[in-house]
């Protein structure tokens, strides 16, 4: 059997645990192949897309800048992902790129594992970027009765939430300014999501302490470091938190299900994630 490949685009990619999952899944798994990190300017974004039709490729994920920008290059994408605006998984299937979108079914899958259930409850989702985006189609999906965005700026919020109302009709959606976080709530959230970019930068978004109950729980989309002061914050205020990392593996892999056909060991995701993630 020939050798396989597949890559990351985009640009850093440092810091990325990628490479790290992918290739523990195929070496469990007994796969004959590997998984790189290709930094990928903007400039060189088609020329990388085009090297992905090689037969002996399986395909890739893209991540920031390039989820939305990808998608001229490819040959088809999943609706979902046109919804979503992006696109951070590419199947080659027979030289034809398809692109799709995992990160709103990975946070879906490890919140069902995880026992996170909105289902008829009102949840708060502050950030409006890619991650934010995925965040509120989960939620959605998952039934909560309202989602409001909050966003420094505003109009990116009113984008996102207008963008997605004709697919989830029976959930309210409503946007704001980031700030009103600070302010008391009518009652607290069952959800509280910071898809900023803040908590991968050290800081937090404000979040007043009546947004949480004892039944509430606050996901940092970040997963390094494991704990953030978004966290922190919402664990003094009584509520649980927990952080990035199960989407993370959730998204991986479906991705890697998508290439493959098999299902990762969750374990050996865990595990090499475990290995890379700063204490």
């Amino acid at each position: 059997m020939t050798h396989k490949w597949a890559c990351l685009l985009g640009q850093p990619l440092v810091h990325s645990l990628s490479p790290t999952l992918h290739n523990a899944a195929f070496a469990a798994l007994g796969i004959d192949a590997h998984y790189e990190a290709r930094p990928t300017a903007p400039a060189d974004l088609a020329s990388a897309v085009a090297a992905l039709r090689a037969s002996d490729c399986f395909g890739a994920n893209v991540t920031a800048p390039h989820k939305r920008a990808v998608i001229d290059h490819l040959d088809d994408v999943s609706g979902k992902a046109v919804a979503l605006g992006a696109v951070n998984t590419i199947v080659n299937e027979g030289g034809r790129l398809v692109g799709s979108n995992t990160d709103a079914a990975g946070l879906e899958r490890w919140m069902r594992e995880a026992q996170i259930d909105p289902a008829g409850q009102p949840v708060l989702v502050l950030g409006a970027g890619g991650a934010a985006r995925a965040a509120v189609w989960a939620l959605a999906d998952l039934g909560a009765s309202s989602v409001v965005v909050l966003n420094r700026t505003v109009e990116h919020a009113e984008d996102l939430v207008t963008s997605l109302r004709q697919r989830f009709p029976d959930v309210y959606l409503l946007w704001g300014k980031l700030d009103e976080a600070t302010e008391p709530p009518r009652a607290p959230w069952r959800v509280v999501v910071n898809a900023t970019s803040l908590g991968h930068e050290g800081s937090a978004p404000a979040v007043h302490p009546g947004c949480y109950s004892r039944d509430s729980v606050a996901i940092e989309l970040a997963y390094n470091p494991p704990e953030t002061l978004f966290m922190a914050a919402a664990k003094q205020a009584g509520a649980r938190a927990e952080n990035g990392t199960g989407m993370l593996l959730h998204q991986a892999a479906l991705a890697f299900e998508c290439w493959t056909g098999q299902a990762p060991p969750m374990a050996v995701y865990e595990a090499a994630a475990k290995q890379r993630v700063t204490p």
